[in-house]
């Protein structure tokens, strides 16, 4: 049995820990303001918030029920539309909607109030930039968008900036209630989560070898997770820490890539955040997490691209002894890794880059969210007096795995990072890599592709 704290109300689930949230919301409870869509992550109709206890109150992030395992619930705090009803008007997001006309058949709408509160449940001050940003995961097939960027602007407006208070505080809860943004109720979520048990952190659920889940934004996706027993590294201490030290970060493989935007490391790499704003959406870079993206083995796997440019080197877990490998050599091939059966991905390591250092990302996709790309592509440049003392470029979906550029690195180094480098570099990698045809392009476009993110990387150009 699992035990939750639904909208207002303790409550209850007997379900699998692997069957997603969405049908709980349904099927067992009867709320159908949570819409089911895509039932990929890819819609947003679905998105609920989803709150924990931190020490600062209670943190809440906007996610996908229909990719959220039901174990992800015990002792959390699960909030869907139904929750923000009750008051006599509506809330401050929902007027602003109404009001711009930013609903028509209203099967996104629920999804977009989700979305749009979860943002102003954040610390940082309400901007119009940030909130449709905050909408980067939902999809709507009737209004356009004009008129829910006019929302946006709306709300951003009438909310204000927030209370210099920790989100969740009782400080900032009092700001949010104050501006209808959250219903007087949510006063009493602390002490109704405290009466909740704590959550153990046992493998629950079917029978066999426990699957390891910690975002699941993937193994939920493909129902890979159905009816087995889940091991929630969620839960398990010292597995979503990042640490800056001594000229190093340590990330926890659990560690979501909303930790990563919210952490001090982008501000000590420049060009990390706009390369991560591109992987994904908001719902889904509250819950993917870093070890994910690299155990899922994708040869287009957008962090791995990052981390092999960046040197990352993984601290891996097998049979109770632990040892340090560089990504580089933990692809085999194409969804084969250099790790043990039950083993696990503990943490990554990179070396913090220094002021000679220039760090770039490409990603040509279809859509500027929610997609794969085509190609992409990282590269850091150690610059000194005019030439490129070390170099690291890598790329994804040109090969059957994440690929460092081993050949291409090499050959900048010594050079001027001008035209004859960066022809000579693209060249290079075009030679370097073997890619294939596929719904997303052929392998001429792909190595051709690939030519023109290489010699943006050598020539300090962003690819438009």
């Amino acid at each position: 049995m699992i035990r939750f704290l639904l909208n207002d109300a303790p409550a209850t689930t007997s379900s699998p820990p692997s069957t997603p949230v969405l049908d709980v919301i349904r099927g067992e409870h009867g709320l159908a303001a949570t819409k089911e869509g895509c039932r990929e992550g890819d819609c947003g109709a679905c998105t609920v918030l989803l709150g924990r206890r931190t020490a600062a109150g209670v943190r809440y992030l906007a996610v996908n029920s229909c990719i959220l395992p039901a174990g992800e619930l015990r002792s959390a705090h699960l909030v869907t539309l139904e929750g923000l009803e009750g008051s006599v008007r509506p809330t401050l997001v929902q007027e602003a909607l109404v009001a711009e006309n930013a609903s028509q058949c209203g099967f996104c709408t629920p999804g977009m109030v989700m979305s749009l509160t979860g943002y102003l449940l954040g610390g940082t001050p309400p901007t119009v930039t940030g909130a449709v940003r905050s909408l980067d995961g939902n999809l709507c097939r009737c209004t356009g968008y004009a008129s829910v960027r006019r929302a946006a602007a709306a709300i951003c407006a009438a909310a204000g900036g927030p209370p210099a208070a920790p989100p969740g505080s009782p400080a900032h809860l009092d700001w949010l209630i104050d501006r209808r943004i959250l219903p007087e109720w949510f006063r009493r979520v602390p002490d109704l989560l405290d009466a909740l048990p704590v959550p153990d952190t046992a493998a629950s659920g079917g029978d066999g070898p426990a699957i390891a889940i910690a975002g699941g934004t993937d193994l939920m996706a493909q129902g890979a997770a159905a009816g087995g027993r889940l091991r929630f590294l969620s839960r398990e201490a010292g597995m979503d820490g990042i640490v800056l030290s001594d000229g190093e970060c340590v990330l926890g493989a659990a560690a979501t890539l909303t930790d990563l935007l919210e952490s001090p490391l982008p501000g000590r790499i420049p060009g990390l955040a706009g390369a991560l704003e591109v992987v994904a959406s908001t719902q889904v870079r509250n819950r993917a997490t870093v070890g994910g993206n690299l155990v899922n083995a994708s040869p287009i796997a957008d962090l791995a691209v990052i981390l092999l440019a960046l040197g990352a080197v993984l601290t891996l877990e097998e049979d109770g002894a632990r040892r340090s490998l560089p990504l580089a050599s933990f692809f085999l091939g194409y969804k084969r890794l250099d790790l043990a059966p039950g083993g696990l991905l503990r943490t990554v390591s990179l070396p913090l880059p220094g002021a000679a250092d220039r760090f770039s990302f490409e990603k040509v996709s279809t859509r500027r969210h929610l997609d794969i790309a085509a190609v992409n592509s990282a590269a850091l440049l150690r610059i000194v007096d005019g030439r490129i003392v070390r170099a690291a470029v890598s790329a994804g979906g040109v090969a059957p795995v994440p690929l460092l550029l081993r050949r291409t690195s090499a050959l900048l180094e010594g050079r001027e990072p001008g035209a004859a480098a960066a022809g000579e570099a693209a060249r290079a990698a075009m030679g370097e890599t073997s890619p294939i045809d596929d719904v997303r392009g052929s392998a001429e476009y792909r190595r051709r592709l690939l030519g023109r993110l290489v010699a943006a990387h050598v020539l300090g150009e962003a690819v438009r």
